[in-house]
């Protein structure tokens, strides 16, 4: 009994199944069907049975249809959908399809409309694909997936077709009959030939193009194929090949964002701020390639759910792990050691992801110097973990964490020391040293909770945790009253911020896309804390502490924005900003910043945009040094110290040549006022007065024009970028008051990285980029100062130098070649990867910073002055990494 149940049960799935293709592939056939008509004009009963024979079908309408005796179609091509809605544009009606069937329904009053909402995510790992298109290519109504991949989009009842596109995956298309709010999971799948492909019929509506420009996603299979220093694959430095961001100098990972400085740039992992992103004094990034899903860059057209910074937003979101089945990558180079690991806990409910890398040059160092007395080492790791659980369709929790360190320590000044023992007992002999220690970390966690409202509201709740922290710790051996002792020195400074926040999307109608929300912070600054313990042996040790105190400050911003369609070839972004910050006298600083941004379709493949918006900034980095070193110090907006605020505006074209190949062209202007610097005659180490007397205020001004050619699919991938800018700062108190060109400040910047697939199994990448040379203090003149009898000081070298104007020089341009080559094998755990390649490759002898030399010119006996370059990578500096997945 129990076998012939069964088998009626699959007979009857079986049958049932045949059924549903049947009907879905018919309605896909009938109303989607491009067809031809034999005239254009005529009674409507004409031209529905013409429809009729070209498409092979049968029409069933009711009696309360509007037909006319005479109607013009504007043209005699299209689907059958298409040509039904120019038949009835004056008496909307609804498709039901049955078969080769298609019943035509008048709309009575208001069309009856439904909600379509889901998830779109790659088929294989399950994971989320942000900002992905998802449209009703017969409508022209569209939306785009959040951060998490959620989706809503509301479309009339009847026959529709919803897609969803992304660049680099297969288009997906569901047919179905809409008559209730629905759930649809976009399963995308990659494209694995990324030839030319013919895109005349799956092209995404232009409709469903954002608004704002200066916004960029760089897909990170890209990012991976971009030739790095020593084979580091990093993120940070494939965003400094883009128009309008560059680096600091030669190898550095900091970002210098159309005239702004590196703290003027909010960095996000997972929503969690990031205080330093660099390791290795600026040459990497914290960011491991393998745990990275989406990177969005956003340089102008501020949307309102992003403030605190002046300059950019950089949105990295982490993987959130397959659901399926277990997963890694494991790569070995000359620098570090890599490993990423990601599966399911719960089957289709929960999934980990796990990365982890380090470098070894402490193990080197350490057998370098394994019969030396002096020993120094260095190393870095980056540890990133996320976890996520599906409770149900509408809820879902993620815990994702990051841990980072950068230390470099030296050990020296070897002691042999004598314990003397009891009188019975040898006295014992030790090695001592003397040590110190400096470096930095970042400790990040974010734990949020998603919920769908409904099908049109969805809430993301977080809680956030960010600790960033330089360090110098130094120990001293020393001998007190004949007796051993020891001396130690701790100075510490960062930041440390808890937060909460909550961010709801709600799409109350196709042409609507709303997002609110709000937040609270609490800072606590460490602004250089100096703790010195000594401990003399026999005596209680002493505790001494120098510096600030910590500061406790309290940061709220609420937002509100609207995506939304004004015309149907105008879309508008309009919202504001509002925060509130907490000063040591519980005095409020408060800042409202409007955004605004517009696009314009001048055609369905090409655009005009414009943005406006304000920013403000209440923290500042300040900055002794060209390089991230132990004595910057980030502190808050005070009683004297005003916030930072900036205007910015842009406008631009944005030109669609074909699917993944994009043109954009753009002009941006940016007013910035209450930005910091040292003054002329203070300087870090000037503990004689308070920080916020060493500083002073001034404006900043920049300009430019950025273009960039970005193609993302095909054998040949890669951009082409150009920037040409000018960024000045004025200070009353610096220069003479007279302005002069930003430390950022470059007039010319080119980039073009491309790569190419030669086959499944070889491809290769190069970057080349140029750079004007960044602006440049030097001396004018440097005259013979005698020493004065009166003078307490001795002046040794009897001269002084003279500085006419600040950065009136400019350090060399800047130009070089990387290139890159990858060579892939299929194997029975996956696959490995040989990655080799050449940097500096026709050995360009870049400026790393410019110094004065003086030397004695043989044939007179006079010394003469030169000025000379020191290049970092004077050479061709080639690199391997072997990775493989599994």
């Amino acid at each position: 009994m129990p076998t012939i149940l069964s088998h009626i049960y699959k007979s009857t799935c079986f049958v049932l199944l045949i059924l549903l293709v049947h009907t879905n592939l018919n309605g896909q056939n009938v109303l989607y069907t491009p067809i031809e008509l034999s005239k254009t004009t005529g009674s409507t009963q004409e031209l529905l049975l013409d429809i009729e024979q070209q498409a092979h079908i049968t029409f069933s309408y009711s009696s309360k249809l509007c037909f006319q005796e005479q109607v013009i179609l504007p043209t005699p091509k299209g689907t059958v959908h298409q040509l039904l809605d120019a038949l009835f544009v004056n008496c909307q009606s609804n498709y039901i399809v049955r078969g080769q069937k298609v019943i035509i329904e008048p709309i009575e009053g208001v069309a009856q409309k439904f909600v379509i909402s889901g998830y779109v995510i790659d088929s294989q790992s399950k994971e989320a694909l942000i900002q992905s298109n998802v449209y009703e290519p017969e409508l022209l109504i569209g939306t785009v997936s959040n951060n998490f991949g959620f989706y809503s989009i509301t479309v009339p009842k009847g026959f529709v077709h919803v897609s969803s596109s992304y660049v680099g995956y297969h288009s997906r298309h569901h047919y179905i009959e809409l008559n209730k709010d629905t759930t649809i999971n976009f399963l995308m799948e990659q494209n694995k030939e990324l030839g030319d492909v013919d895109v005349v019929g799956d092209r995404v509506s232009g409709r469903v193009k954002g608004t704002r420009p200066g916004a960029i996603e760089v897909p990170i299979e890209q990012i991976k194929n971009v030739p790095v220093f020593l084979g580091e694959v990093d993120i940070v430095k494939s965003i400094q090949l883009l128009p309008g961001i560059q680096s600091g100098g030669e190898g550095f990972s900091e970002l210098y964002v159309r005239g702004g400085g590196p703290d003027q740039n909010l960095v996000l992992m997972d929503d969690v701020p990031i205080y330093n992103v660099s390791h290795l004094l600026g040459f990497f990034s914290i960011f491991n390639a393998d745990a990275v899903n989406n990177v969005r860059v956003i340089k102008g057209g501020f949307p309102a759910r992003y403030g605190g910074r002046l300059s950019s937003v950089v949105d990295i979101r982490m993987n959130d792990g397959n659901n399926d089945e277990l997963k890694g990558v494991a790569s070995i180079g000359l620098l570090s050691s890599r490993l990423a690991i990601d599966g399911p806990l719960i089957k289709d409910k929960s999934s980990f992801s796990v990365s982890f890398r380090r470098t070894y040059f402490d193990l080197f160092t350490s057998m370098w110097q394994l019969n030396q007395a002096d020993k120094s080492r260095y190393y870095f790791y980056d540890f990133n973990t996320k976890l996520n659980y599906r409770f149900s369709r509408k809820d879902r929790l993620y815990l994702s964490t990051y841990m980072g360190k950068d230390q470099y320590g030296i050990s020296y000044n070897e002691q042999k020391v004598v314990v003397e023992d009891l009188e019975d007992q040898p006295d014992r002999t030790f090695t001592t040293y003397d040590e110190n220690d400096v470096g930095w970390r970042n400790y990040v966690a974010a734990l949020r909770w998603n919920h769908v409202f409904g099908n049109k509201m969805f809430a993301n709740t977080s809680i956030l945790y960010s600790d960033y922290r330089f360090f110098i710790d130094q120990t001293l051996n020393y001998v007190s009253d004949n007796n051993w002792s020891k001396g130690s020195q701790s100075y510490y400074s960062g930041i440390r911020d808890m937060s909460a926040k909550i961010d709801v999307d709600y799409v109350p109608s196709p042409k609507h896309y709303i997002r609110f929300g709000g937040s609270a912070i609490a800072h606590v600054f460490y602004p250089g804390i100096d703790v010195q313990l000594s401990n003399l042996t026999g005596v209680s040790p002493i505790d001494t502490t120098f510096g600030g105190a910590e500061m406790h400050r309290s940061e709220y911003r609420m937002y509100l924005e609207d995506d939304f369609h004004l015309l149907p070839r105008l879309k508008m972004n309009i919202g504001g900003h509002f925060s509130l910050f907490q000063t040591e006298s519980d005095k409020f600083y408060y800042s409202i910043e409007p955004r605004l941004s517009a696009r314009y379709l001048l055609k369905d493949n090409l655009s005009i945009k414009a943005a406006y918006s304000h920013m403000t900034q209440y923290m500042h980095l300040l900055r002794t040094a060209s390089v991230a070193m132990p004595t910057d110090l980030w502190l808050p907006v005070s009683d004297q110290i005003e916030p930072m605020r900036a205007v910015q505006s842009a406008l631009g074209i944005e030109y669609e040549i074909n699917k993944g190949f994009s043109l954009s062209l753009e002009l941006y202007h940016k007013k910035l006022s209450n930005i910091l610097a040292y003054k002329e005659t203070a300087g870090y180490f000037d503990f004689a007065s308070d920080w916020q007397s060493k500083l002073t205020s001034g404006d900043g001004e920049s300009y430019g024009i950025e273009l960039l050619l970005h193609r993302k699919m095909g054998n040949l991938t890669g951009w082409f970028g150009y920037t040409f800018s000018k960024s000045t700062n004025q200070f009353d108190e610096l220069n003479n008051g007279k302005e002069f060109p930003a430390n950022y400040d470059r007039t010319h910047d080119v980039s073009l990285y491309a790569t190419y697939k030669f086959s499944e199994k070889v491809d290769m990448g190069a970057t080349w980029s140029f750079g004007t040379g960044s602006p440049l203090t030097l001396p004018e003149t440097k005259y013979y100062a005698p020493q004065l009898p009166t003078s307490e000081l001795v002046n040794s070298s009897f001269y002084n130098q003279y500085i006419n104007e600040r950065n009136s020089y400019r350090m060399p341009n800047f130009h070089r070649l990387d290139v890159g080559f990858n060579f892939k094998k299929k194997k029975s755990y996956g696959s490995r990867l040989w990655s080799v390649g050449l940097m500096n490759t026709y050995g360009r002898q870049n400026a790393f910073f410019l110094y004065f030399a003086d030397s004695e010119n043989e044939e007179t006996g006079e010394t003469e002055r030169s000025l000379k370059q020191f290049s970092l990578f004077p050479i061709p500096m080639p690199y391997v990494r072997y990775t493989v997945k599994f």
